[in-house]
């Protein structure tokens, strides 16, 4: 890039490039790394709960929700997951003020869902969730109309699992529901697929669940929304259970 040219503005003269940039970088840094180290030695001063993977449990594979009700009302968050951990960290507390209870939703893969609930006097504790072994069923999926599908090229549809159970057990009325990304697949040109999902509906303990379908670029655009015929209720889902159909019809919503 070239100079700046020198001209005034509200009185002031600009100063040459190289002169500027060397002045912002000091003050950035002399303005930031304070900060930093504040917000470092804050977080590491907040109480915490450290949960313990177990050792053949691929770290960035398993999916975390919380929710915790303190002083500050009530705050829901993820754990943002990376390859190579043995533990994550939950910090609780919000601004500063240390959360009475917190609930935890763990997905680990090949295991059931874990629930966990500690309430604050139990905070600076590890905690390990329990690998309950869950196997997996199969749903076989035809998508409608198949016209469409190839017109969406390159296409894969995403299989989330929706918790529906999951405002009883945080204890809210409203809010977004704990998703579960449990399979991604790619249908065939004539737009059927078949997903092997966790079998949640061998898992006595939860409530209400539902199995939900979107059709996706390669990308990782959203196409469309795959609705499956004649689910009751009113449902945007397939809803769990011990066993499905041969062929589950599914028809491409793009609205």
């Amino acid at each position: 890039m070239g100079t700046l040219k020198d001209r005034p503005i509200a009185g002031i003269y600009w100063w040459p490039t190289f002169m500027l940039r060397s002045i912002l970088c000091v003050a950035l840094l002399v303005g930031v790394v304070p900060v930093a180290i504040g917000q470092q030695n804050s977080s590491l001063q907040s109480p915490r709960i450290s949960l313990t993977l177990p050792p053949d449990i691929p770290s960035e594979t398993v999916q975390i929700n919380y929710f915790m009700i303190g002083p500050f009302g009530g705050y829901g968050n993820f754990v943002r997951t990376e390859k190579g951990r043995s533990t994550y960290d939950i910090v609780t507390a919000v601004d500063g003020k240390p959360a009475d209870n917190v609930k935890i939703i763990a997905y680990l893969p090949g295991c059931e869902i874990a629930t966990l609930e500690i309430s604050a006097q139990d905070a600076d504790l590890s905690r390990s969730p329990s690998c309950e072994p869950l196997g997996r069923i199969w749903l076989h999926g035809q998508i409608s109309p198949v016209s469409i599908l190839k017109e969406q090229q390159p296409a894969e549809v995403v299989v989330d699992y929706l918790a529906l159970w999951d405002h009883k057990f945080f204890g809210i009325m409203d809010g977004m529901v704990t998703t579960i990304r449990v399979a991604t697949i790619v249908p065939d040109e004539n737009g059927q697929f078949e997903a092997a999902v966790p079998d949640f509906g061998k898992q006595s303990n939860l409530g209400e669940g539902e199995f939900q379908f979107t059709l996706l670029h390669t990308n990782g655009n959203i196409i469309a929304s795959l609705k499956p015929v004649g689910e009751d209720g009113g449902s945007l889902g397939l809803k769990v259970r011990l066993s499905y159909a041969p062929i589950t019809q599914f028809l491409i919503d793009l609205r």
